[in-house]
């Protein structure tokens, strides 16, 4: 077929998928989807409807046609695929309506039209050409496959087999649930108040003469000034995909020669992949909380022990490492073993831990924090050092030269928490005397406590 429109043809083409023919904007509604690119009025969801209408309003009937409505034509192309192959769930329709969608409308054998209350309610002023593919006995339906034509109803005003007419006149059945692109053409002749309906597959180079349904009745009475054009579909206890391709409006009374390649549609989903992929998108998702918590997690401690980390300053260095890592404790105390507790001071439990050999202090460090001690702690202001004691453990300030004098004359005696004692050291409280007379400073030998302080340095006197 090849591509042959008037330019006199005022014609709207419409699609509901991403074709070249698209230059309009639906209105969704329900359970409507894009599904590899198709458009499909439902989804696996049972007890569903989906709606897809025309955002732009269709004057059927005015004053230049004497409040009648004129001929026009729609084409449409569509296929259903099944969730089970010979069984169908229960169909769709091209819908003619006052409104855009249709508020309140039911699933399964309403086809997402009508509903219970107003079915079958003149002031519906809907026209519709379903295509049933399950029989409804409430409804008179006359099998699992055919086309009506219903106006305010369900129940259909005339009905008919899916299928054609060849060249021959003979009838050839077509089966809506083949998942197969299908073609419907609806005809009105304004003048001859008849309203034709026909099936066919576009993969069929001829186009059926004769049309499977046709109705003598002038629609004027059952429609109002200004209508919506749209497609309907619904689902039961069995799925179906409704996939509407594109369609078309012509203003007259005539069938457009069409040439375009015909799409195959995807299968209906397997329950089992859609399990399985909402089950791996658990999966993931939940992978991906944890992998992000920890992360988090990571960072904060990171940045929490950064913080607290401790940062040797000159002085410490200089004269010898005042603090430890809990690390450099863990190993020291062999885990915190419990061999190691010597017992339990006002903070706690007090254990015993050994440094390895390159940790020892020297003698001249300790005698110098002592000798600050002493200074730190005399009884006179003017004499104690301040904040020069930072600079004297710089080595920027000497001590003064007559520290055993000041000494002696407010006879001192030191002891302090500290004792000193090869590479060993513990929390505990143990006293170590530091003497200072004239002859010099000596020490008893101890347990040095590592966490030296000049504040813990005491004096008393004699």
């Amino acid at each position: 077929m090849s591509r042959k429109l008037g330019w006199w043809m005022v014609m709207l083409i419409i699609a509901l998928s991403n074709t070249k023919y698209s230059h309009c904007k639906l209105v969704w509604e329900g359970s409507i989807g894009l599904i590899d690119g198709f458009t499909s009025l439902t989804n696996t969801k049972k007890h569903a409807y989906g709606q897809a209408f025309d955002d732009e309003i269709l004057t059927l009937k005015n004053n230049f046609t004497n409040g009648t409505v004129p001929s026009f034509s729609v084409t449409f192309f569509f296929a259903i695929v099944p969730e089970h192959k010979h069984k169908g769930s229960h169909g769709m329709a091209f819908v003619i309506s006052p409104t855009r969608g249709i508020p309140g409308a039911s699933a399964d054998q309403y086809l997402g039209i009508f509903n219970k209350a107003n079915n079958g309610n003149s002031s519906n002023h809907i026209i519709a050409v379903e295509l049933d593919i399950h029989k409804d006995d409430e409804f008179g339906d006359i099998d699992d496959n055919h086309v009506g034509i219903n106006i305010n109803n369900m129940r259909s005003i005339k009905s008919a087999p899916a299928g054609y007419f060849d060249k021959d006149g003979q009838f050839r059945n077509i089966s809506l649930i083949s998942g197969k692109l299908l073609r419907v053409t609806i005809l009105y002749n304004g003048e001859k108040k008849q309203l034709n309906v026909t099936l066919s597959s576009p993969e069929e180079a001829y186009y059926p003469e004769k049309p499977l349904l046709s109705l003598n009745q002038d629609l004027s009475p059952y429609v109002l000034e200004n209508m919506y054009m749209g497609f309907s579909a619904s689902t039961g206890l069995v799925g179906a995909m409704h996939y509407m391709w594109t369609w078309f409006v012509l203003g007259n009374h005539s069938v457009p020669d069409l040439d375009f390649p015909i799409p195959t549609f995807p299968p209906y989903p397997n329950p089992n992949s859609q399990v399985k992929r909402t089950v791996l998108v658990t999966v993931l998702t939940f992978a991906l909380f944890v992998a992000l918590v920890a992360s988090a997690s990571s960072i904060f401690f990171y940045k929490r022990h950064k913080m607290v980390k401790e940062v040797l300053e000159e002085w410490e260095i200089q004269c010898g490492p005042h603090r430890f890592s809990y690390k450099e404790l863990f190993k020291a105390t062999k885990g915190f073993n419990d061999k190691q507790i010597l017992g339990r001071g006002g903070f706690g439990q007090v254990f015993k831990g050994t440094l390895p050999a390159s940790e020892r202090l020297r003698g001249e460090q300790i005698e110098l924090v002592l000798k600050l001690g002493v200074l730190c702690s005399h009884q006179v202001a003017t004499i104690r050092p301040d904040m020069s004691v930072i600079k004297i453990l710089n080595g920027d300030v000497q001590l003064p030269d007559n520290l055993l004098d000041i000494v002696k004359a407010e006879k001192i005696r030191m002891w302090s928490e500290i004792t000193y004692r090869g590479s060993t050291w513990c929390f505990e409280y143990t006293r170590v005397h530091w003497y200072l007379d004239s002859y010099g400073t000596f020490y008893l030998p101890g347990t040095l406590r590592r966490d030296l302080q000049v504040g813990r340095v005491m004096a008393n006197d004699v």
